[in-house]
C-alpha cells in the first residue's frame, strides 16, 4: 500500500534560513494484512524531525538520507508492517545565519470615541516588539516595525484585534501581527475646593494669597470615580524670586485615573508679611 506522511519539522531557530522548501510529505510503500493496513489508512501516522542538531554552525549543508528516514518511519508504523520505499529517498538542504535586530512596534491607527468617552487605553500592543531577520546592512536602517493602518470612529466600548505588520522588504520577522487593544470608557467629572500650598517660602517670612484655595475639576471614567479623593491632588504656588503681581498656580498628582485637569483660578495675587 501507498500512502503520504506529513512531516512535522521542528527546532529551526528564528534566524535560520533554508534554501528551499522542505517536502512536507513523504510517500511510503508498506506490507502487512489488508485489515491492519486500512486501519493505518484511516488513523494516519506523522513523522516529526528534529534539525536542531544538523542546525549548530552558521552556515552548512544537510543531509537526512535514507538511513536517518527509515528507522524513523518504521518506529511510527505499527509492528506488523514492513516499510519497503520512501519517496524522496532523502531530504537534502543547505541553510544559513541571519543577523537579528530587537524592535518595538509602533501602531498606526486613528481612532475616535463618541460623546463624554475617552480612551483609557490608547492602544495597547501585544507584543510590543519583534525580533527583525535580515542582513547587516538592512537592519541598520530599521528602527521600528509599524502596523497596517486601523480606523475606528465613535468607540465607545473595548475592542481587540489582530492587526498585520508592515515587513520591510528584505527581512523576517518573529510574529508578522500583533494583538492591539483599545479601551474605551465613559467619563465624568469631579470637583474639588483645594487649600493653596506655598513652596519655597523663606523661613520667618508669610505670604497671604488672595483667593487662598482654588477649584479643581478633573475627569475621570466611571469605573474609577470612587478611586479619586481631594488627597489626591495638591494646588501649589512658589515663592516669588522676582517682583511680580500674581504666582501661578499648579495642580500635582500622582493618581493614574486623573486626566484633563481644570483650574479656577489659574494664578493668585499675594501678600509678602514679614
Amino acid at each position: 500500500m501507498h500512502m503520504k506522511v506529513p512531516v512535522n519539522y521542528i527546532g529551526i531557530p528564528q534566524q535560520i534560513v533554508l534554501d528551499h522548501t522542505l517536502p512536507q510529505t513523504l510517500t511510503i510503500t508498506i506490507r502487512d494484512e489488508g485489515k491492519h493496513l486500512r486501519k493505518l489508512s484511516r488513523q494516519g501516522v506523522v513523522l516529526g524531525l528534529n534539525l536542531s542538531d544538523y542546525l549548530r554552525e552558521d552556515h552548512g549543508k544537510v543531509e537526512l538520507s535514507a538511513d536517518v528516514l527509515r528507522p524513523r518511519l518504521q518506529d511510527i508504523l505499527p509492528g506488523s508492517m514492513q516499510l519497503q520505499h520512501v519517496e524522496p529517498e532523502s531530504i537534502v538542504f543547505t541553510y544559513y545565519t541571519q543577523q537579528k535586530k530587537h524592535v518595538s512596534v509602533q501602531v498606526l491607527s486613528k481612532i475616535t470615541v463618541a460623546d463624554q468617552y475617552h480612551l483609557v487605553n490608547g492602544g495597547k500592543v501585544t507584543p510590543d516588539s519583534v525580533d527583525v531577520f535580515g542582513d547587516q546592512e538592512t537592519l541598520k536602517s530599521i528602527q521600528h516595525i509599524m502596523t497596517d493602518s486601523v480606523y475606528m470612529d465613535e468607540l465607545r466600548d473595548s475592542v481587540s484585534q489582530t492587526v498585520s505588520l508592515q515587513i520591510p522588504k528584505g527581512v523576517r520577522v518573529s510574529s508578522d501581527t500583533v494583538r492591539v487593544d483599545w479601551i474605551a470608557e465613559q467619563f465624568t467629572e469631579k470637583s474639588f475646593t483645594l487649600p493653596i500650598e506655598v513652596e519655597g517660602l523663606p523661613a520667618g517670612e508669610k505670604l497671604r494669597l488672595f483667593p487662598q484655595t482654588a477649584n479643581i475639576t478633573v475627569r475621570v471614567s466611571m469605573s474609577n470615580f470612587a478611586n479619586v479623593v481631594d488627597e489626591d491632588l495638591r494646588v501649589v504656588c512658589h515663592y516669588p524670586q522676582e517682583e511680580c503681581t500674581s504666582l501661578p498656580l499648579e495642580v500635582i498628582t500622582n493618581n493614574p485615573y486623573i486626566y484633563n485637569i481644570r483650574i479656577s483660578p489659574t494664578a493668585v495675587e499675594y501678600l509678602i508679611i514679614n
